[in-house]
């Protein structure tokens, strides 16, 4: 049954069939030469792994963000970022950066973030004389922020499928979030030649004041959300639902998103949640057969019998991740990994949040990995350029953000000191 639901999946895959629906059928085609296994299994397995409260906070994360970037928030933080790092070497460069870092804490999703950010600044970077393919990279680089800084709609994934705290997994991002970001910035400070970037005017201190003033309504949701699920105020699917409502009220007041722009948001965000919805049932049926035969149980003592240290793992996890997101995009990635992978983690005494943050980031630098590179290929179509300019000076962003990986992955503290300063049981 493995033999077929391997060959299955790798065939749908290389004949270009989507992730979702390659999935459901290589779960299908070993359901139906399995003995044992009645077909009804795969409607049961589809419906119940989308029957979860906490799943609730998807949609509306992604709806949050659509809704609040088309109701003017975004604006407001390009301003905030630009008063505030706009002046450093890279100029619209770290802009974008510190932008992407800010809305990541409302959106929760890097392809939201690339597209926001995107469509925000790349126009402008291009007419200040900056090089497109680096301002590309840069965006794109920059959104992989979107689900380590909380909310993150990959922590949900994780918690729904783990039984894992989500205000802990939230917590756990907050500081390899911040490191990115600075290496990142640091990047852009680096490559500031290459990209044409020219020195902005250092924003006054009363210019700095006016936009943080007029970014607080951006500022405040994020503190709502985390604040109200670290306090048990209310959960993270009930948060989605404040943040929901607040955009929308916030654009309606401000009269800066109309009942029409809603309305297109709203059909938005419904497809781009479906479409992850449908992804998560086909890899439940995936995961549930493999766990069925038993794969876990024994490539885990295959491993630890090779394997005698946790830094062994790592190496192993990293190498692994490495491979997988170059064919396959981060939710399904994480869904297919999490259940092999996790009791391994355990055995070798890896704390759940850590391991959460190394697959996140892991699974999304596969995001950026060549040949494909997803991201990259929204930002430059947001930039309106040719992607296969890009790969160039996506090298050395890769690198870089792939050796800060390696830091996260050995230096586990980044990801559990906040959460175990907070209360959250180890």
């Amino acid at each position: 049954m493995l033999t077929t639901l391997t060959i299955s999946l790798v065939v749908c895959l290389l004949l270009g069939v989507p992730v979702a629906f390659a999935l459901g059928l290589a779960g299908m085609a070993a359901v139906l030469i399995s003995d044992s296994i009645p077909l009804v299994v795969v409607a049961q397995k589809f419906y119940a792994s989308l029957d979860s409260f906490p799943l609730l906070a998807i949609p509306l994360f992604i709806y949050a963000g659509a809704v609040m970037n088309e109701g003017g928030i975004t604006v407001r933080i390009v301003r905030l970022a630009k008063a505030l790092v706009g002046h450093l070497r890279g100029g619209l460069g770290q802009v974008a950066v510190l932008t992407s870092a800010i809305f990541a804490s409302i959106s929760g999703s890097a392809s939201a973030t690339a597209a926001a950010v995107g469509s925000m600044l790349l126009p402008t970077m291009r007419n200040e004389g900056y090089d497109p393919p680096y301002s590309v990279v840069v965006v794109a680089s920059a959104a992989i922020l979107g689900p380590i800084i909380p909310p993150s709609i990959l922590m949900v994934i994780f918690s729904s499928m783990t039984g894992e705290s989500v205000g802990k997994l939230f917590i756990a991002g907050l500081l390899p979030g911040v490191l990115i970001t600075l290496v990142l910035m640091g990047m852009v400070w680096g490559l500031a030649g290459r990209m044409g970037a020219k020195a902005e005017r250092r924003a006054s201190a009363r210019e700095v004041g006016q936009a943080f003033v007029q970014a607080i309504p951006a500022l405040v949701m994020p503190l709502i959300i985390i604040l109200g699920i670290l306090t048990g105020v209310f959960t993270a699917t009930e948060a989605g639902v404040i943040a929901v409502a607040y955009g929308i009220v916030y654009g309606l007041v401000t009269k800066e998103l109309s009942l029409r722009m809603l309305a297109r948001q709203t059909l938005a965000s419904a497809v781009v949640s479906s479409s992850i919805l449908i992804i998560l049932g086909g890899a439940a049926l995936v995961s549930w057969l493999i766990s069925r035969e038993g794969v876990p149980v024994q490539l885990a003592a295959l491993i630890q019998q090779w394997v005698a240290s946790k830094e062994g793992f790592l190496v192993l996890l990293l190498i692994l991740l490495f491979v997988v997101g170059i064919f396959i995009e981060p939710i399904p990635a994480m869904i297919m990994l999490v259940p092999v992978l996790l009791p391994m983690s355990n055995a070798y005494g890896i704390d759940p949040a850590h391991f959460a943050v190394i697959l996140t980031v892991g699974t999304l630098l596969g995001s950026l990995s060549p040949p494909i590179a997803v991201l990259v290929m929204i930002a430059a179509k947001v930039g309106k350029i040719d992607y296969t300019r890009t790969n160039r000076p996506l090298i050395p962003m890769f690198i870089a953000l792939n050796v800060t990986l390696v830091v996260i992955a050995f230096v586990p503290g980044l990801s559990t000191v906040l959460p175990r300063w907070l209360g959250f049981a180890a």
